[in-house]
């Protein structure tokens, strides 16, 4: 159950003004000031604006909004990387959260600006700013190259904050083949394999994305181990031999209806004993929160599908039986409201 949030003063105008807290935020990554913080810190406004290339007025909007956000910290006169920032918001950190801000920036920002109208007509009508074929962004962004790539830097920067919460709240050494559907550039896939050198992972995404996938899986060196299936596992074939099917943050993208489709898909996939595993952020069974699920499910209502959501753990449940598995379990306490719904097939 989520706590109450208290709704004041200060928390209606950050929402009202959410906008700007975003662009100040994204200006401040792509003008390099926390990298900029990162390597000198406790630098004047005017060394900041120097190495930043800005005149002192803008730069002033710049370091005050970022300073009442709590971005910066500002002792006297010189300016300082929060600590968070510093872990998350410097170019090259291991759990750098930058790619993310790229993809709200140009493909969430952009869409949403549709959001009520999608509300009224129940679809997703923000994806008409992304010209192409098909009727989700993942089907156009193939016509957007660009794009592409900052949704997949976007997508593996999500993959490296979660990955270990996967690899610490799940023991994967029972499989031998696991297929990582819809496992986007790799990220998945390399982290599993290296944590398991005893397990096959194959990659089932679509034929750009495999592309991707391979040249990163060959790089890590594991391309003995990690394979890529290239198609569309709605309607082509799962691989075969396989005991396990993982999804990443892909449940979200449609209804519950769509999903125990899928699901009823994957357990005919998975040899007797098999499972699959759905590791999402999971929202509450009341439907009250958390606050971070909550936020994600306009964007697959306005752009993505026009009928995703961040689902709750009990519906995940209910399709999981209705699928047919003999074993359903919950793995709670991950962080990042993340969680690990298991359906495991009668042997």
């Amino acid at each position: 159950m989520s706590n109450k949030t208290v709704f004041d003063l200060e928390r209606l105008a950050l929402i009202a003004q959410g906008h700007s807290a975003f662009q100040l935020l994204w200006a401040g990554a792509e003008l390099k000031l926390y990298d900029t913080l990162c390597g000198s810190p406790g630098l004047s406004p005017g060394a900041i604006g120097e190495a930043l290339g800005l005149a002192e007025y803008p730069c002033r909007v710049l370091l005050v909004g970022l300073t009442a956000l709590g971005v910066v910290e500002k002792r006297g006169d010189a300016y300082f990387n929060a600590d968070l920032t510093e872990r998350l918001l410097v170019s090259g950190q291991p759990e750098s959260f930058t790619p993310v801000l790229g993809w709200q920036a140009h493909i969430v920002y952009p869409g949403l600006q549709d959001f009520l109208e999608s509300l009224r007509a129940g679809t997703n009508l923000g994806l008409a700013r992304f010209p192409g074929e098909g009727t989700t962004l993942y089907q156009r962004l193939v016509a957007h190259p660009a794009l592409e790539q900052v949704f997949q830097d976007a997508m593996s920067a999500l993959s490296n904050q979660a990955n270990r919460h996967l690899l610490a709240g799940y023991d994967f050494s029972r499989f031998s083949h696991l297929v990582d559907a819809g496992g986007g550039d790799g990220t998945n896939a390399i982290a599993i394999a290296r944590h398991y050198p005893d397990l096959k992972v194959t990659i089932f995404e679509s034929p750009s994305v495999c592309e991707i996938a391979a040249r990163n899986v060959a790089a890590a060196g594991l391309a003995d181990r990690v394979f890529t299936h290239p198609g569309d596992f709605w309607t082509d074939p799962f691989p075969c031999g396989i005991d396990a099917i993982l999804f990443c943050h892909m449940f979200t993208i449609w209804s519950m209806e769509r999903n125990l489709q899928l699901l009823r898909i994957c357990a005919a996939a998975v040899e007797p004993g098999g499972s699959v595993l759905l590791f999402n952020m999971m929202g509450d069974d009341d439907r009250s929160g958390p606050l971070s699920t909550a936020l994600g499910s306009p964007y697959f209502l306005a752009i993505a599908t026009g009928e995703g959501e961040l689902h709750s753990w009990s519906d995940y449940e209910q399709a999981m039986h209705q699928a047919g598995f003999a074993e359903v379990k919950r793995v709670t306490g991950l962080p990042l409201n993340h969680g690990i719904i298991v359906g495991t097939r009668r042997a």
